[in-house]
Parts: C-alpha cells; sequence; structure tokens
C-alpha cells in the first residue's frame, strides 16, 4: 500500500486534484460497493465521463457501475492479473460504451491517426502543456536496471534510458 501512496503523493504533486487509493487484493463485495460509490463521489454523484482503467480484475465491474451516461470505459490493460468477466447489461443501463485502448495495434491499424497522435503529444511537450515526469534515466549500459525498475514495479512515471 506505501508504493501506492507514494504514487499517489506523485499524483497531487503534478497536479491531480483527487482520487483514491485501491488495495491491491481480490476485493469483496462490499469493497467493490465502496470502490464504485467513491467513483461517483469524485465526480459529484454523475459517475464518470472516460474512466482508464489498466488494472482490470475485480476493480472492473464497480468502475463499470460507476459511469455516467454515455460514458467511456477505456481498457488499457489488466496490470491486476485478472481479466475481468462484467455483466455486459451494465452498458445498456448506463448507454456507455467499453472502448480497447492498445497503442501498439493502433499504430499499425490507424498508422496515420497514431502519427498525427505523436506529432500532436511532441507539440504538446515542446510547448510545455504536457510535462512527462521523469523518474529515473539510465545509461545504456546499464539497462538492465531500467527493466528490472519496470518488473519491480518501482517506477513512478518514465523511466529513461539514455545514449
Amino acid at each position: 500500500m506505501r508504493r501506492r501512496r507514494r504514487r499517489w503523493d506523485l499524483a497531487c504533486r503534478h497536479g491531480a486534484v483527487d482520487g483514491f487509493v485501491y488495495p491491491h487484493v481480490p476485493l469483496d463485495r462490499e469493497q467493490q460497493k465502496a470502490l464504485s460509490a467513491r467513483i461517483k463521489e469524485l465526480t459529484g454523484g454523475s459517475g464518470a465521463d472516460v474512466l482508464y482503467d489498466p488494472v482490470g480484475d475485480d476493480y472492473a465491474e464497480p468502475a463499470l457501475r460507476a459511469m455516467n451516461w454515455a460514458g467511456r470505459y477505456l481498457v488499457i490493460g489488466f496490470a491486476a492479473g485478472q481479466i475481468p468477466r462484467v455483466p455486459l447489461n451494465l452498458t445498456l443501463l448506463k448507454g456507455c460504451s467499453i472502448v480497447g485502448v492498445f497503442w501498439g495495434a493502433s499504430t499499425v491499424y490507424e498508422a496515420e491517426t497514431a502519427r498525427a497522435n505523436l506529432i500532436e503529444l511532441a507539440r504538446w511537450i515542446a510547448e510545455g502543456k504536457l510535462t512527462p515526469y521523469v523518474s529515473a534515466r539510465i545509461p545504456l549500459e546499464r539497462a538492465h536496471e531500467a527493466v528490472r525498475l519496470l518488473m519491480d514495479r518501482q517506477a513512478q512515471g518514465k523511466v529513461v534510458v539514455t545514449i
């Protein structure tokens, strides 16, 4: 929990206004209800318009239950391990969409859009509108240390391998 707390503190230092630190354990029904209620609370009771989910597992269904009407639930990955099984009637009741976001595949199937997105991101960085947080810069000859940081989930922000 301490590592997630450090990530939360980092997010606040970089502009996050509110949020929550989720437990990294299987959630029982009451914890799932509490997670859904917290998301709704953070959105003034209306529910999330866009929800970015890199975690999946037991967190997916309560997050989907906390969607606003016509919201978009973005599936990024499954960091918690289990691919969730969600009741699809929730999409009907919420009028929301579940969208898979797979950057690697999009560069193949939507190459021009991916290229335009990269150009826009680079422009935002150049203009100072977007400042990615770099937590570590590691020389190429020690690149294995960068990989270890990622594997051990110790990275906060970006880890850059320098040449």
